[in-house]
């Protein structure tokens, strides 16, 4: 079950980012409105971050993801929390290219998600 939920955050992870990036296109052309959703959905990064790690640790717990990945993920959070305050602050020459680096880090964890096989799936086949 735990999977199935990292599954469903990990979608939400990085297709958020996706937006995100549009509403940074949008709020580059001059778009208030668009800077308010790029804010906010910041804020909902962050929050997804938590809720990945929490269930990857839940996850390695039961032996189910390498504690490099728990790595990864307490990273990544640490890097979006870290990515949030430049935004805020408007150092957007550090603040680029470490989204850039954030979308690299969730876009490989999506894979790592999507490649493992469900715990029924796999007794089953056992």
């Amino acid at each position: 079950m735990t999977i199935k939920w990292l599954r469903v955050l990990a979608i939400a992870n990085v297709l958020t980012m996706v937006l995100q990036a549009t509403f940074a296109g949008r709020m580059l052309g001059g778009d208030d409105l668009s800077a308010n959703l790029h804010e906010l959905t910041a804020k909902i990064l962050v929050l997804v971050g938590v809720a990945q790690l929490v269930l990857m640790v839940i996850l390695r717990r039961k032996g189910g993801c390498p504690l490099s990945l728990v790595r990864a993920s307490a990273g990544v959070l640490m890097a979006e929390i870290l990515e949030f305050a430049l935004g805020h602050l408007h150092h957007v020459a550090f603040h680029v290219p470490l989204g850039l680096a954030i979308f690299g880090g969730a876009v490989r964890q999506l894979l790592w998600v999507m490649s493992r096989k469900n715990a029924a799936t796999e007794s089953v086949a056992a």
